[in-house]
């Protein structure tokens, strides 16, 4: 009764609204607004860190999924159809549009039905089950900065914007797991959880590798 009254489908909308928007906005901005943006709002982190965010504080695995894709099925559908209102799809046509908007809503669904239930197990799981899920949230919210900072390593720029937001991308997948660890009630295993963050990390850089390599639309 107590989550009903909260509305635990509403807040987690608003949140992907509010996501779908500044990432969109991200795209049109300039200059330093642009990368603060793009950190915030345009990035696997962030999109995971609020699906998270989302299904941390729910009781049930049901309403933890049930949160988590809420968030980022709603951020998909608003950055599209802001794309769709204006004119930056006219130059490739409608149709990889709206193939790129289901590719990206059928990952948001499985993204969060993953997310929802690794939030559920940091939260309530058994200890070992609880490190291991912890590990696994780990790499996929440190993956995406991994992955840009192997892919500029790999070509020489050690200098880049990109080399940097990559760090920062990759710090912060780390810092925030370690702080929902912490947060979790009961015995927390550490080793485990730095074996497994260990393994998902580099599983997670390699996904996002593979992710990035699919061109469904130009933006």
């Amino acid at each position: 009764m107590g989550e009903a009254r909260r509305g635990p489908i509403g807040w987690p909308l608003a949140a992907g609204v509010a996501l779908g928007g500044a990432s969109f906005a991200a795209d049109l901005a300039g200059g330093g607004l642009r990368t603060v943006l793009q950190l915030a709002a345009s990035t696997g982190f962030a999109w995971g860190y609020a699906a998270l965010v989302a299904a941390f504080p729910a009781r049930s695995r049901g309403a933890a999924v049930a949160a988590a894709v809420t968030v980022l099925s709603a951020a998909t559908v608003c950055y599209y159809a802001l794309n769709l209102s204006g004119d930056r799809w006219r130059g490739q046509g409608l149709g990889p549009v709206l193939v790129a908007l289901a590719y990206w809503l059928l990952m948001s669904v499985a993204g969060g039905v993953v997310l929802g239930v690794l939030a559920h197990a940091v939260r309530s799981d058994r200890p070992p089950l609880a490190a291991a899920a912890a590990g696994l949230v780990c790499g996929l919210l440190a993956g995406a900065g991994i992955q840009i900072v192997a892919a500029r390593l790999a070509v020489g720029d050690y200098r880049g914007m990109a080399l940097v937001e990559g760090f920062v991308q990759a710090a912060a997948g780390v810092a925030v797991t370690i702080w929902m660890f912490s947060r979790r009630r009961g015995p927390r295993s550490w080793p485990r959880f730095a074996a497994v963050a260990v393994a998902a990390c580099t599983a997670g850089a390699m996904a996002w590798d593979a992710v990035e390599s699919v061109h469904v639309a130009g933006f």
